[in-house]
């Protein structure tokens, strides 16, 4: 059955960040299936090459996968009022909210009030990208995580990304509005379901040539190691951790920081921490062999990705099968060094798929930094399980589990 479905999102390229990224990949890829998809964002999202007279701002743009509505000036309660007009307008069948509350700008909350704006209009759905709570104001206290709640529970169905979220969102739905009856095991398992995510960034084809180039402008010897660092800075990826390893390793080992610094959404934090992290990269003399691309196309990240010998990605709070960042790196089958999972992630086996080291631990970074440098069989073995455990979570296999849940929402 072919569906009208609406991709709520704060973010949308051009404007950088994870969460647009990942709604690009689903819409193209629901787009495929046969849905007829209308994407609805943050004017910042509208292309530059796009008219901008009054009345062509208030129609959508074609992408030729979906419809772009631009329409959101800021993410406070009268955009509410825009989505339900789009809603109406193009008659749409569900509504599937991108939960990351960094992209909607933390001191509001309204947007966890849109599926009970849209209750007698539109089926409703929520994937939550993470459980953080917003901001709000001063004092919100327990508001914060009461309204994460209010959002889950008023939605017609929830997305989880990885097992961790599923849990907790368990938790969450466990309101007697929503399982009246008996049966509540049931109706939660119609309500909540588990989607992973996929990579962000599409594998393109390079060769030697090509890397050959990214190496020799990054000012590297054939013998040197390149470390790559793919994500937006911010103090829960661990990035201070990695440049106090490679404070530890010889003048052999460089680092590049791939892609932009900060993002889109909560830019200012982002801007301070990275802030301090220049600073401690001063401070430890290693600004020689850090180095930085920049913002760049999708094609151009994936030959870098693929130009780095190892990917460090030492997340503060674990890895997780949530990170399009991480998602990526196996994508590309990149020997993959993270920090153990806060909660259990089976798929993730160490020395199988990735090298797993304790979070913020620096010394043991640099360890495994070193031995898998030593070792070309261990990394070659890490990389084709990173590609091998990556072709489970391809966006058509993605998109087909995401379009089963909207259909059973609908019936």
């Amino acid at each position: 059955m072919s569906m009208k479905i609406g991709l709520v999102t704060g973010e949308y390229p051009p404007m950088e960040g994870g969460v647009g990224a990942f709604t690009a990949e689903l819409a193209k890829a629901l787009h495929e299936l046969g849905h007829t998809i209308h994407i609805i964002t943050s004017r910042e999202a509208r292309p530059p090459d796009a008219p901008r007279t009054f009345t062509s701002a208030l129609e959508p743009i074609d992408l030729g996968f979906a419809q772009l509505h631009p329409r959101i000036n800021r993410w406070r309660w009268p955009s509410l009022a825009v989505v339900a007009d789009i809603v109406l307008r193009h008659e749409l069948d569900v509504v599937n909210i991108q939960y990351q509350p960094a992209a909607y700008n933390m001191r509001s909350a309204a947007i966890n009030f849109l599926p009970w704006r849209l209750k007698n209009m539109v089926k409703t759905a929520v994937t939550f990208h993470d459980l953080r709570v917003p901001y709000l104001f001063p004092k919100a206290g327990r508001l914060r995580q009461t309204a994460v709640n209010f959002l889950a529970r008023s939605a017609h169905g929830v997305i989880a990304t990885n097992p961790a979220d599923y849990q907790s969102l368990i938790s969450s739905l466990q309101a007697p509005a929503l399982f009246q009856r008996k049966g509540a095991k049931a109706q939660r398992e119609r309500h909540l379901v588990q989607i992973a995510i996929g990579s962000n960034i599409t594998v393109h084809p390079t060769n030697h040539i090509e890397i050959g180039e990214i190496r020799h402008s990054l000012g590297l010897q054939p013998q040197d190691t390149l470390l790559g660092y793919f994500g937006f800075l911010n103090d829960s990826k661990g990035a201070d951790t990695l440049i106090e390893a490679l404070a530890g390793l010889d003048g052999r080992f460089h680092l590049v920081f791939i892609g932009g610094q900060t993002g889109a959404s909560d830019g200012a934090n982002n801007q301070a921490f990275l802030d301090g992290l220049q600073a401690q990269i001063e401070a430890l003399g290693v600004a020689e062999r850090v180095h930085w691309t920049g913002f760049l196309s999708d094609a151009r990240v994936s030959a870098h990705l693929q130009a780095a010998d190892l990917m460090a990605m030492p997340y503060r709070d674990g890895a997780s099968l949530r990170r399009g960042t991480l998602m990526a790196a196996l994508a590309h089958g990149r020997p993959l060094i993270t920090t153990t999972p806060t909660a259990p992630t089976p798929q993730l086996i160490s020395g199988g798929n990735c090298c797993l080291v304790p979070v913020g631990d620096a010394a043991a970074l640099a360890t495994a930094v070193q031995t898998l440098t030593d070792d070309a069989a261990l990394r070659e073995k890490l990389g084709q399980g990173a590609a091998d455990l990556a072709a489970q979570f391809s966006w058509e296999k993605i998109a087909a589990e995401t379009a089963v849940f909207f259909q059973k929402l609908l019936a």
